[in-house]
């Protein structure tokens, strides 16, 4: 009961020692405790990372039921969770904003639950080279996470996860063509990625909303309990989600007119403190393999897998 009002009320030790009869001092030991046995339960049900390729195509599956984008294993954010700086940690958690916090690494599926998360890198590192430090990017780069071959995707491309600038272009990994020199057709390409992206802005957006602990500075002399709060609260949000409970509603998060396409703002953007997106980082030496990975995914949103409103959409000035 004292994590659950922890995490989801962010009040201090101090406050919560009053309506819970426990000493400040026992909670900061019990709630990170509890934390770490809540998202090592919890992982195993709500949380399981993609181990085959039947895995991998149910994700893309929603993702071209939902959002019309092919061969898509998920969207990758990262976000700066703000905390109190650990004793004589000097400059290592402060980052680009002029605040301490610890990188939040997650790739989201198509019904905004996290797949994979990472928590833990000091904010300092805050651009997309982050990525470059986790199990994740090892298992893509080895070719150890199993995706489906290109005689098994939809139109035999790369199957490909979706990011924003902060993060490399690769043959399995698509960002946004820069906003320098757009054509119609980059035009096209981006807003389809950014409608597809917008499952990882929303679950960030939810989990923000609903657990008022990422609205203060996380205030732990260990990082690893920070770490193991963080954890914790990706794991109830997916329990949450999958339980179908009153946490996450149809209004919760942006849904599309059916009738103008135009994007409808959940509920979850009513609250004001937000997470802070990382650094944007500057553009990498790219393969040809991957810009032309790219291209094709931009010729195919603009021929064969065009969606009947996008030209109207760009014509608003939705891309």
């Amino acid at each position: 009961m004292a994590t659950l009002r922890y995490l989801a009320t962010g009040r201090s030790f101090e406050d919560l020692k009053f309506s819970t009869g426990i000493s400040s001092s026992a909670l900061c030991q019990i709630i990170p405790e509890t934390c770490k046995a809540l998202y090592q339960v919890l992982k195993k049900e709500y949380m399981k990372f993609p181990s085959t390729k039947e895995d991998w195509c149910k994700i893309a599956t929603s993702f071209k039921n939902k959002w019309q984008f092919i061969n898509c294993g998920g969207a990758l954010d990262g976000k700066h969770i703000r905390i109190v700086p650990p004793p004589h940690s000097g400059a290592q958690y402060y980052n680009y904003k002029n605040f301490y916090s610890i990188v939040l690494l997650a790739l989201v599926n198509a019904n905004h639950e996290f797949i994979f998360v990472d928590v833990g890198k000091n904010g300092r590192h805050s651009d997309g080279g982050i990525l470059e430090y986790t199990d994740f990017y090892d298992g893509l780069m080895n070719g150890h996470l199993h995706l489906p071959d290109n005689s098994e995707t939809d139109k035999n491309l790369n199957f490909v996860f979706l990011g924003d600038e902060a993060f490399s272009l690769h043959e399995n990994f698509l960002k946004p063509f820069p906003q320098r020199d757009l054509t119609y057709e980059k035009r096209i390409y981006n807003y389809r990625l950014s409608r597809a992206r917008n499952v990882s802005e929303n679950a960030f957006g939810l989990l923000s909303a609903r657990f008022r602990i990422l609205h203060t500075a996380i205030h732990m002399t260990n990082p690893q309990n920070i770490t193991y709060v963080v954890l914790a609260i990706c794991a109830l949000h997916n329990f949450l989600i999958k339980r179908k409970t009153l946490y996450a509603t149809l209004r919760s998060f942006d849904q599309e007119d059916v009738l103008t396409h135009e994007l409808q703002q959940g509920e979850w953007r009513n609250v004001t403190t937000q997470l802070e997106n990382l650094e944007t980082s500057l553009q990498k030496n790219v393969s040809v393999a991957a810009k032309t990975n790219r291209e094709k995914y931009m010729e195919y949103f603009n021929k064969e897998g065009q969606v009947p409103w996008q030209d109207a959409m760009l014509k608003k000035g939705k891309s």
